[in-house]
């Protein structure tokens, strides 16, 4: 189907190999990376992030993951280009960027589901079944707690980001304004909401190997 033709369940990759992942850029969104998953491989993402010195990575084939995006037409399963780093035998996964490491819901879900819960007061319920309909509350709790969790890494990380923290809506509920600063500092003004997700997002993952959730 896509290189080799492998086609592993993402789980089951993951816990056999538990492969360092990349989140890269994906200007033309879903369905550009579906039409030429390929693109994705570039000379900079082929080089090594393990070894010194640097060297070419080999293509090691594909293995799909589940994936959950705004649009309920959108594919479920998302092929994933895996490197090999032929010193160390360890893989390099290339994941685009609308999706989370770890998590089916991408940035483009969790993005404007934080805006809701932490900005305009919405319940966790009503916030996910905004961006996608049919959603359990239990998996809008685990996306609020998943951020919640990382707020040393984002406190570490906004603070390179804007010289001053912004702020924050006296509207805001006080057990809420801790993540409204943190949603806040990731979202430029009049930005996209979820495209500030993306962007900050394979930034995050960069510095401190952590999906945003």
């Amino acid at each position: 189907m896509w290189g080799n033709g492998s086609r592993l369940p993402w789980t089951r990759a993951a816990s056999r190999s538990r492969a360092m992942q990349r989140i890269c850029p994906v200007p033309g969104g879903i369905k550009s990376y579906l039409e030429a998953p390929d693109a994705l491989l570039t000379a900079e993402l082929r080089q090594c992030p393990i070894c010194t010195p640097v060297h070419r990575l080999r293509r090691h084939g594909w293995y799909e993951r589940w994936g959950i995006f705004p649009d309920p037409e959108s594919p479920h399963r998302i092929p994933v280009l895996r490197l090999l780093c032929a010193v160390t035998s360890q893989t390099v996964s290339l994941l685009p960027d609308f999706c989370l490491p770890f998590r089916q819901h991408g940035p483009d879900i969790l993005g404007p589901f934080l805006w809701g819960v932490a900005i305009e007061g919405l319940s966790l319920s009503a916030a996910l079944g905004r961006v996608r309909r049919g959603t359990r509350h239990s998996v809008a709790w685990h996306l609020w707690r998943g951020f919640s969790q990382r707020a040393a890494e984002l406190q570490a990380y906004v603070a390179g980001c804007r010289a001053r923290a912004p702020t924050v809506p006296e509207t805001v509920a006080p057990s809420r304004r801790a993540i409204a600063q943190q949603v806040l500092s990731l979202v430029t003004d009049g930005t996209d909401v979820a495209a500030a997700f993306r962007h900050h997002g394979r930034r995050f993952h960069r510095r401190f190997g952590l999906g945003l959730a």
